[in-house]
């Protein structure tokens, strides 16, 4: 669809009351699945004998919720060869900084957490909704939001983790971008640069949008200064870091700690490989698949028609996601963010009929729930 005809849809879509309202049924089907997908991480948690507390304030969130409470205390250390140590800096301040508002009303800090990821969450369902639904109609919408929530990495969601508040965010900024309202996205992208490093496809996008904009000479001043705020928030914490190490590169500096930086696919496509011709299938086979899956999502998507600003963000999410090194577990969870990546899917899975959808999304909800519950209780790394 062209951005000319999305533009039309949404200018005529309902006010926001009616369309939460129309929401209802997104935001319910994404509590559910959330509920069945924690209920298949406590039955793989009650087999390895571990509490399923243990793994949901693990891994990133123990830095999240210890920056909640403690903030960038954290002195950067080095080691014999110059390299730096781990350090809370790597991560972003939105998430924690609003997990630490909700301990000031008494909410323990991971009850926080859990609260303001199933309600970003549920704001992410009800954006993504918006956008499939303007896109293509409310069935399209509603899937849009379901696949999103129900995918690979989707174990995520009910972490202490910052990817439903990123995605809520994402959201919001192209329902924004569409009723061209420059100033709120612009605000949005504030927020999610203050949120994750990969916010920077959403960035590119609010930019190319507003730049588009301003060249078919639409709503004066507004682009400009929508698109020039957009990346303040990312800049902003860069410069932050910056400070704190003395290194105008000190973010990704400190990134070494975990042997991460952009190496352009190497490391994933040597994962891949791997997976793919082990003698003994693996959670590194089933992450190959999805890698393999998520390049073929993205070939589907450039040839349907989509507004601009989504094609650029969720290509340049996918490759943020697929060129970093290390942790090749996490690139389900890296590829979250990447919605449109669910667009073409949903336009196909919309001709089939309710009966078949009620089998098929649960069965896909416990496919992906096992695969991350088995990352976090079997193979013991972070999903």
């Amino acid at each position: 669809m062209q951005q000319s005809s999305l533009d039309g849809a949404v200018e005529r879509s309902p006010t926001l009351r009616a369309a939460f309202r129309d929401a209802a049924p997104a935001i319910s089907l994404y509590l559910l699945f959330q509920v069945l997908a924690f209920g298949v991480l406590w039955m793989m948690s009650w087999k390895a004998d571990v509490s399923p507390g243990r793994f949901i304030d693990n891994f990133d969130a123990n830095w999240f919720l210890s920056v909640a409470q403690h903030g960038y205390d954290q002195p950067v250390t080095l080691d014999a060869d110059g390299l730096p140590g781990e350090n809370s800096l790597v991560f972003f301040p939105l998430y924690p900084a609003m997990v630490a508002l909700l301990t000031l009303v008494g909410i323990p800090p991971l009850g926080a957490g859990m609260t303001i990821s199933l309600l970003a969450g549920c704001a992410a369902a009800w954006g993504l909704f918006v956008l499939g639904r303007d896109l293509a109609g409310p069935r399209v919408g509603l899937l849009v939001a379901v696949l999103w929530s129900i995918g690979p990495g989707s174990t995520a969601l009910h972490l202490a983790y910052s990817e439903s508040l990123l995605m809520a965010l994402v959201s919001w900024t192209f329902v924004m971008l569409a009723r061209r309202e420059w100033l709120v996205a612009g605000g949005f992208a504030v927020l999610a640069g203050l949120t994750r490093a990969s916010s920077g496809a959403l960035i590119a996008a609010v930019g190319i949008a507003a730049l588009i904009a301003v060249f078919q000479r639409r709503d004066g001043w507004r682009p400009w200064v929508g698109g020039l705020i957009a990346p303040l928030g990312l800049l902003g914490y860069l410069g932050y870091v910056w400070i704190q190490t003395g290194r105008p590169d000190g973010w990704f500096w400190l990134q070494n700690a975990w042997q991460m930086h952009f190496d352009f696919g190497v490391f994933t496509w040597t994962q891949v490989r791997d997976g793919l011709t082990s003698d003994d299938a693996s959670w590194i086979t089933v992450t190959a698949l999805v890698v393999l899956a998520a390049v073929v999502l993205q070939f589907w998507t450039w040839a349907t028609r989509l507004p601009l600003p989504w094609q650029i963000y969720g290509t340049l999410t996918v490759v943020i996601a697929l060129c970093s090194s290390n942790f090749f577990q996490s690139r389900a969870r890296f590829l979250l963010p990447a919605f449109v990546l669910t667009v073409p899917v949903a336009l196909m899975l919309a001709k089939l009929p309710n009966r078949v959808l009620a089998v098929l999304l649960p069965v896909i909800t416990v496919g992906s729930a096992w695969y991350g519950a088995f990352l976090l209780t079997i193979a013991h790394v972070a999903p």
